[in-house]
């Protein structure tokens, strides 16, 4: 499922650095959880995957996830900011990601170390 455009819109794209929205929108919120809408982990954790496509070039799945913090909610309408450290390795690639406030760094929402295939 290809959650660009429907979950989230990437607003900046630096290199290192992807600036993205989270859309109002999206049907999970409808019932994730009425009143007051959380983007679930698996849908933020797929969002850093598509994050990570587009960065490589390549169609990715998630191999091993050595570690995930998920420090704060990530709500619609949150302008954020990943960072990602990527480091090939044979055929996986390493990720060392983290998902912070797009105006504060220090509004850590998620930090990830995983390998792709």
């Amino acid at each position: 499922m290809k959650l660009n455009g429907t979950l989230y819109q990437i607003l900046q794209d630096e290199g290192a650095a992807i600036t993205l929205q989270l859309c109002d929108s999206h049907p999970v919120y409808e019932g994730h959880f009425p009143g007051m809408p959380i983007t679930p982990g698996v849908l933020t954790l797929g969002m850093i995957r598509e994050c990570v496509e587009l960065r490589t070039g390549r169609a990715l799945r998630f191999s091993s996830i050595k570690s995930c913090r998920l420090a704060a909610m990530v709500r619609p309408g949150d302008v954020l900011k990943l960072t990602m450290d990527i480091t090939r390795e044979g055929d996986s690639l390493k990720v060392k990601a983290s998902l912070t406030g797009a105006e504060n760094e220090e509004d850590l929402r998620l930090q990830l170390d995983a390998e792709f295939l």
